[in-house]
């Protein structure tokens, strides 16, 4: 089927302008354990979203197979979709913008590695890791690979396409000593193979959880705290979900009226840089804006909220191409998101601490944030930093704060330089205190 097919027949049936958005995916998951291949799957997937103009109303629809009753579905859909809305479109369909950054990110040589070979890394993982220590009992070792690629068509002539790939090696390990039951997890992942250590990998995943055991609490109280950077990636995603414009718009955001005011400590500049060549490039928005690179955050103050086409409207501005289609609607989303490192290592900026926390690790943050306050508790492990050093673990503890306070009270970073699998880059953090429950 030719895609001009459903621009035709849409004119025909009354649509004054309409776009078509084809994301098709392939993956690949090979799973060992105890030396076998536990699982191997292979999977094909496409969604296909439509929308547009009919009598001045916005309508949208979705699928997931291309056949020949495809098009005139999704036609007839926008059109019943139209028809019973209520609010009138403001901003039609998008034309173009005048220029598009696109790169190719697409990683060619990985496809070429043989899924046997793929199979013999990650048991070498399992082997090596059940090597290291006698106090690991269980392990589990995981390939993953996706191929992803975004097409966007519209009525007016615009059509872009955007290809990526990636490769995700993850391994989770049990240790036990006595009665004491310890886990952790790791994960990497990118588009270059040959980037993979696999010693380094193994040798940071089994220190970690056997460095768990004879965890103990510290005295509950505000410390000094020094949060890992997967920890506060998490933490600062939700702070950056208060910058949408819908939030602010609805009133329900933390930042509202904090436009070109501090909002955190000056040291902090945080970018979103949609833009830098690996996995998760894009360089176009769900409404076919060309994307860029740009600061959220410079030296502490608020440079500006996210915005679709529609929010901007509302607030006279231009759009920052944060458009994403969810549920049938279009709605906002960050891409990459990068917290700018500073020059100390970690060793270097945790000794001016004469005793405080480091987290490592979370529990249920999800349902301890309140994303309207920034109020949030959680459950957390980590270590107890006495005289500049990291010395015993700490177990059930409780971590708590508020997001907002929490950014204000960023004393310093470290040069840690690591994209995460939720696309946020930020060094370890150093807050100058939180609120940290145990005994």
């Amino acid at each position: 089927m030719k895609i001009q097919d459903f621009f035709t027949l849409a004119k025909e049936k009354g649509l004054t302008a309409s776009q078509l958005s084809i994301n098709k995916s392939s993956g690949l998951v090979l799973k060992i354990y105890k030396g076998q291949l536990d699982n191997y799957t292979v999977s094909e997937e496409q969604q296909i979203l439509a929308s547009g103009i009919y009598n001045g109303k916005y309508g949208s629809c979705t699928a997931e197979k291309m056949t020949k009753a495809t098009f005139p579905y999704l036609v007839n859909s926008i059109i019943d979709a139209a028809k019973n809305g209520e609010k009138e479109n403001l901003v039609g369909i998008f034309k173009g913008s005048d220029k598009y950054y696109k790169k190719n990110a697409y990683n060619r040589e990985l496809s070429k590695i043989s899924v046997d070979d793929k199979i013999a890394l990650i048991k070498d993982i399992e082997k090596e890791i059940y090597a290291v220590d006698s106090r690991i009992t269980d392990v589990e070792a995981e390939y993953q690979e996706d191929d992803v690629t975004e097409e966007f068509y519209n009525s007016y002539g615009l059509k872009l396409r955007n290809r990526t790939n990636l490769f995700l090696i993850a391994a989770s390990v049990v240790c036990k000593q006595g009665d004491e039951v310890k886990t952790d997890y790791r994960i990497y992942f990118g588009s270059d193979m040959k980037a993979f250590d696999k010693e380094t990998f193994v040798k940071e995943l089994t220190k970690a959880a056997l460095n768990k055991f004879g965890g103990t609490q510290v005295e509950s109280g505000k410390y000094p705290t020094v949060i890992k950077n997967d920890v506060f990636s998490s933490l600062l995603k939700y702070f950056v979900g208060s910058m949408s414009s819908e939030e602010v718009q609805k009133k329900s955001s933390m930042l509202e009226g904090k436009l070109n005011k501090r909002v955190a400590s000056r040291i902090v500049t945080l970018q979103e840089k949609p833009l830098q060549k690996n996995c998760f490039f894009t360089y176009f928005d769900a409404e076919g804006v060309a994307r860029k690179n740009k600061d959220l955050i410079s030296r502490g103050t608020l440079k500006t909220y996210l915005y679709n086409r529609e929010t901007a409207l509302k607030d006279g501005v231009q759009t920052t191409a944060n458009a994403t289609f969810e549920n049938g609607k279009i709605g906002i989303g960050v891409t990459q998101l990068v917290l700018k490192k500073k020059k100390k290592t970690f060793d270097e900026m945790i000794v001016p601490i004469e005793k405080g926390v480091f987290i490592s690790d979370v529990q249920g943050l999800g349902t301890g944030m309140n994303t309207e306050s920034g109020d949030f508790s959680c459950q957390a492990e980590g270590y107890l930093i006495e005289n500049g050093k990291l010395t015993k673990p700490l177990s059930l503890i409780t971590l708590s704060g508020n997001l907002f306070r929490m950014m204000k009270d960023i004393v310093d970073l470290d040069d840690k330089d690591e994209l995460l699998t939720n696309r946020v880059n930020t060094p370890d953090v150093y807050i100058k205190s939180l609120s940290i429950g145990g005994k």
